[in-house]
């Protein structure tokens, strides 16, 4: 294979998951040109990745907004064209949805790859697919779900590994806040995620965060994405002296910043797949989604989480049962994980971090 088309369009979280598959293509395929189809606004860790020769970025959520704009339609020509030029001799859709097979159709590719029905969030967009791959049953993590596909067309896959790319300006503004924060050892506490349902209560990261300051005597830095401010301002207000420290962070400035911590605690969003990118111990709180397919891959780590009747689910509102997976999880109980991670924790390893 000459040149390669990776369809995997967002989320920051799906993005990381899909790395390991495309370091299999290029160890498998190293001289092939391998492209990466993704939305505008998770582009940011892909940029200036060794293993990719192009980084085609994609804004359908503004294309929806403006359909009736002229504008629109030039920029769709525009990808359309970009990628035909390409001549893909495959293209793998990860996403397993109508607007992602349709990219991959109309790139042009030889074969468009994608999963069976069973693994497919749009079952019907298969019929788009030149090929279809039905992983065995002893894959059920994302992870291996899409380093399945890459394998169906000739890739070898080995150790799960990433390569996360932070430029020295991301890091020397780490490095200078938390000098400023007199910060050494923390903890990253991230209440946020793209769900409203995947969101453990505000109020208990902050009692979180008192227990511990008081019992470890550490210090705990507190993240969060756009339109999470609230969230920030809920947590704030259940600490008491001596709050979480927070600034902002970009997607790469976060990368730099969980390869320092000593632990990342939040839900199943694109933070905590970074953090576990990084080598960095998590724990995870987990409530609508499969930590077995979701959660962090390294079995070290430790997912939080109450089994119940109607789980997982994978909805984004939960009316009928007011999100009972995550109210029944207790401080306590997290608190608990912290310790138990904190004292399974091996020295950390940057094999998978690069710095540029």
């Amino acid at each position: 294979m000459n040149r390669i088309l990776i369809i995997k369009l967002s989320s920051i979280g799906d993005i990381v998951h899909t790395l390991p598959a495309l370091l299999a293509l290029k160890a498998s395929f190293p001289h092939a040109e391998i492209d990466w189809l993704v939305e505008k606004k998770a582009s940011n860790i892909l940029k200036n990745h060794p293993g990719l020769n192009q980084v085609i970025e994609v804004d359908t959520q503004q294309w929806r907004r403006s359909f009736c704009r002229k504008q629109l339609y030039q920029e769709m020509l525009s990808c359309v064209t970009q990628l035909r030029r390409r001549h893909y001799d495959v293209a793998f859709d990860f996403q397993g949805l109508w607007k992602s097979a349709g990219f991959g159709f109309v790139s042009g590719c030889k074969c468009l790859v994608g999963f069976d029905k069973a693994h497919l969030k749009e079952p019907s967009c298969r019929i788009l697919y030149g090929q279809t791959v039905s992983p065995s049953g002893t894959d059920t993590h994302v992870i291996e779900l899409n380093q399945a596909l890459v394998r169906s067309q000739g890739a070898t896959t080995g150790p799960v590994a990433f390569e996360l790319n932070v430029a020295k300006a991301d890091r020397s503004y780490i490095n200078a806040q938390l000098v400023a924060h007199g910060l050494n050892e923390f903890i990253i506490l991230n209440p946020g995620s793209g769900w409203v349902t995947k969101n453990w209560a505000p109020v208990n990261y902050g009692l979180l965060h008192n227990r511990i300051k008081k019992q470890l005597g550490m210090s705990t830095v507190l993240t969060w994405g756009p339109g999470e401010e609230g969230l920030v301002k809920e947590v704030m207000a259940t600490c008491q002296s001596e709050p979480p420290v927070t600034f902002s962070t970009t997607i790469p400035q976060f990368i730099a910043l969980a390869c320092r911590a000593r632990l990342f605690v939040g839900g199943d969003t694109g933070p905590l797949h970074l953090a576990a990118a990084c080598n960095t111990p998590v724990v995870g709180i987990f409530g609508p989604t499969d930590p077995l397919r979701n959660g962090p891959f390294d079995k070290s780590d430790l997912v939080v989480s109450q089994p119940v009747p109607c789980g997982p689910c994978y909805k984004r509102t939960c009316e009928k049962y007011r999100c009972q997976c995550l109210t029944l999880v207790t401080v306590e109980q997290v608190f608990t994980a912290i310790l138990n991670r904190m004292n399974n924790s091996k020295p950390k390893s940057l094999t998978r971090f690069k710095a540029v």
